[in-house]
């Protein structure tokens, strides 16, 4: 438990350099922190279906930035897929975020081989991206049923991060 708080720690300070350190375009586009209301978004996925965060208040939501060579992002998503077959039930949501310049042809040969259950969405021009501040991929944010951002892990990510800061809301 101790590990896994100091893991938690160390992310944060990691994503908290990376959010002050990253790229600025010409537009200021204020730096997210832990305990910020997530901004709302509309994405769609490879299936067509549009995503709007303000539509799952109420719920525990994972966004994870990935990239389809991403070793980690190919290692953790059994994790993603089992934990979200055990808590979809209890309000669980997750949406995978492809990088910029990931082009569909590559997003869905990812979901082929890894066959995530939850929905893959493509990030076209990176505007999802800029809108959060990601600047390193693999990161993962979680938000709270009342669309706060819980935590923010950079890297891999195993079940017992995603059970330690979600478990209480699901």
């Amino acid at each position: 438990m101790m590990k896994s708080v100091q893991l938690i720690t160390a992310a944060c300070a990691i994503l908290l350099y990376c959010l002050l350190t990253g790229c600025v375009s010409e537009q200021k586009i204020e730096e997210l922190q832990l305990g910020d209301t997530a901004p709302d978004f509309a994405v769609k996925d490879l299936q067509g279906k549009v995503h709007v965060l303000s539509s799952k208040k109420g719920n525990p939501v994972i966004l994870r930035f990935f990239q389809t060579d991403c070793r980690f992002c190919k290692a953790d998503t059994p994790a993603f897929t089992r934990f979200y077959q055990n808590n979809r039930e209890r309000g669980l949501e997750i949406l995978y975020v492809g990088s910029f310049y990931e082009d569909e042809k590559a997003l869905k040969s990812f979901v082929k081989e890894l066959n995530p259950d939850f929905p893959v969405a493509v990030d076209a021009n990176g505007r999802l991206a800029d809108l959060y501040g990601i600047v390193a991929y693999p990161q993962t944010l979680f938000i709270s049923p009342d669309q706060k951002i819980l935590a923010a892990l950079l890297g891999g990510v195993g079940e017992a991060e995603l059970q330690e800061i979600l478990g209480s809301y699901l």
